[in-house]
């Protein structure tokens, strides 16, 4: 067997129209994984859970493809074959998206699953329908309408997500790729195309939220890299001074990027849970400002220090930045702490919204404690103003279930471990192994990209302090230090600029160790392979190593870069296989998909 590699024209090519490249790339990519659903659709046309078919289709209409012997199921097909595919994407956890997308969260349970997607097919739907546009299947009591918009919306996100990456790629100052322009794009592209190629496969396309998170998640790292180049040029980003002559650093523009990063990374963690990783680097760079202010304040070099008000001010930012992604987790578990606990939504109502008039429970409204998702035990009851015997003989006739007495009460948590028996090493049993041995390799990747890209920082942030503390003490007190780095051209990052997108890239390192320390030790290790396609840095890792340095000379060292390559590849066909496989066991219904 002979492999090609691509001409210097096609490459050119592809270079020269990246979003055409990416687009077509896309919908090959799609189409080889929709051939994958329909020919489990064909070879067995009943899964073995019907949950689905039940939800989208319903009890009326026949399930079976197959044809009969008479031609019926030949007819059958070609006319409900849109509906059957559908069902295939609508497996396992897709479940409960589209239930809750067609009418709320009634069971507990379902909290478990992030309500971004929920609120935006819910969303998109009513906007249609607002539009005019007939939507009989919208007001039809199965959930066609919604697995299909939901299937519109995790196609359309990943599509997005491809693109922020490759446009996030070119603002970031990666290993190898400060060498050409060419260069740098074709880093980008391949980037783009990892991610389009990603072992998470049909969970990309099916009514789950791993597309929608990666969207918003890369989305958030590229404003956040927009904001560390709006800052000053000719200054230090984390040391709290500024070189003589310099304007300053901490710009407005820089401050509304950073809020408009933590809104991204705070929709990210609407879709998924693991999204509120992405608020390491506000922690990070607070930390970096508040250690250099301290040094500064205490002794350090006094000379064009930056002004209290813009750090201050670039300090409310980072945290109101952090807040809007931590309320991507807080926001859901609030309103489900108002619904399911009564010492909160009793005292709620009671205090802000009946002006302290008391409230009586109703019989007639709700009744049952299953109406609020948990058979008898729950809060089930109405609320109505104006009885009398005060509040906490209302809190006495509920039982508040055990999450909400909890320090920080979460439903989120308790679902999980309740229900899904999730928590730290609930998972390491002898059954499991297996699918701790399919997630291996994921893992691997995610701590081995990270782990390189901070060893590279490392020894980086050490050279720069080395000919920092040689230029500062050969310098001038008037004259700029040799050691700063002097852009090139206007749009190459100065010091202050390298210094965040330091922060930036490696925030993203350890983002991808604490999901791998969280997968091994609490998740179902073997979600790992679909949660990983919304953090960046290893696919420019992955990216790296496929195109390597050409740069190099000796001979050893060319064998070393031709070993990356070699591994480099290997994880390509490693992420095509899982795909390809994972795509049949998804929608026939089995496991470990």
């Amino acid at each position: 067997m002979t492999t090609t590699t691509p001409s210097p024209k096609s490459s050119g090519s592809a270079l020269a129209h990246p979003h055409k490249t990416i687009l077509k790339s896309f919908l090959l990519w799609k189409l080889f994984l929709l051939l994958i659903a329909v020919g489990s659709t064909l070879v067995n046309d009943r899964a073995y859970d019907t949950s689905a078919d039940l939800l989208l289709v319903g009890n009326a209409e026949p399930l079976s493809v197959n044809d009969d012997g008479n031609g019926d199921g030949v007819v059958e097909l070609l006319s409900n074959f849109g509906k059957r595919l559908v069902t295939r994407f609508t497996s396992w956890d897709a479940i409960y998206f589209v239930s809750a997308a067609k009418r709320g969260y009634v069971y507990e349970q379902e909290w478990a699953f992030g309500t971004g997607l929920v609120v935006c097919v819910r969303g998109v739907l009513k906007a249609l329908q607002t539009l005019g546009l007939p939507l009989s299947l919208a007001t039809s009591p199965t959930a066609l309408a919604e697995a299909t918009t939901a299937l519109l919306v995790s196609n359309a996100s990943h599509l997005l997500a491809s693109l922020v990456l490759y446009h996030l790629t070119l603002l970031l100052p990666l290993s190898g790729s400060n060498s050409s322009p060419q260069k740098r794009r074709k880093l980008a592209l391949l980037t783009s195309l990892l991610h389009i190629f990603s072992p998470a496969g049909l969970f990309l396309s099916a009514p789950y939220a791993e597309s929608s998170c990666a969207l918003f998640s890369f989305l958030g790292w590229w404003f956040y890299a927009q904001s560390c180049l709006s800052d000053q040029d000719g200054t230090t980003a984390v040391s709290g001074n500024v070189e003589r002559g310099a304007k300053g650093i901490f710009t407005v523009k820089g401050d509304v990027h950073l809020l408009l990063a933590g809104l991204s990374f705070g929709l990210a963690t609407l879709f998924r849970s693991n999204g509120i990783l992405n608020g390491l680097p506000f922690a990070w760079e607070v930390l970096s400002i508040l250690s250099g202010f301290v040094i500064t304040t205490s002794g350090g070099r006094e000379r064009g220090r930056v002004p209290l008000f813009k750090t201050l001010r670039r300090l409310i930012a980072l945290g109101l930045g952090g807040i809007f992604v931590a309320a991507g987790s807080i926001v859901p578990q609030t309103v489900a702490w108002l619904r399911y606990c009564p010492s909160g939504s009793l005292w709620l109502l009671n205090k802000f919204l009946l002006s302290g008039s008391q409230v009586e429970v109703s019989e007639t409204s709700g009744g049952s404690g299953s109406a609020r998702g948990y058979g008898s035990s729950g809060v089930g009851a109405g609320v109505n103003s104006g009885a009398g015997g005060g509040l906490e003989e209302l809190v006495a006739q509920e039982e508040a279930r055990e999450w909400c007495a909890a320090v920080v009460p979460s439903i989120y948590t308790f679902v999980q471990k309740h229900y899904w028996n999730v928590g730290f090493l609930r998972y390491w049993t002898l059954p499991n192994i297996p699918l701790f041995l399919l997630a291996a390799p994921m893992l691997a990747i995610l701590v081995k990209s990270a782990l390189d890209q901070l060893s590279q920082q490392s020894s980086t942030v050490t050279t720069t302090i080395n000919s920092d503390a040689k230029s500062t003490s050969s310098a001038s007190p008037d004259t700029p230090s040799s050691g700063s780095v002097t852009p090139s051209n206007p749009e190459s990052p100065t010091t202050a600029q390298q210094q965040r997108m330091q922060i930036l890239i490696g925030s993203a390192a350890a983002e991808q160790v604490l999901l791998a320390v969280l997968a091994v030790s609490t998740y179902h290790v073997q979600i790992i392979t679909r949660i990983s396609s919304g953090y960046p840095l290893w696919y420019w890792w992955l990216a790296q190593l496929l195109i390597g340095d050409g740069d190099m000379q000796q001979q050893q060292q060319q064998q070393q870069q031709q070993k990356k390559k070699q591994l480099g590849k290997g994880i390509v066909v490693f992420m095509v296989m899982y795909a390809a496989i994972q795509g049949v066991l998804f929608t026939s219904f089995l496991p470990p998909a």
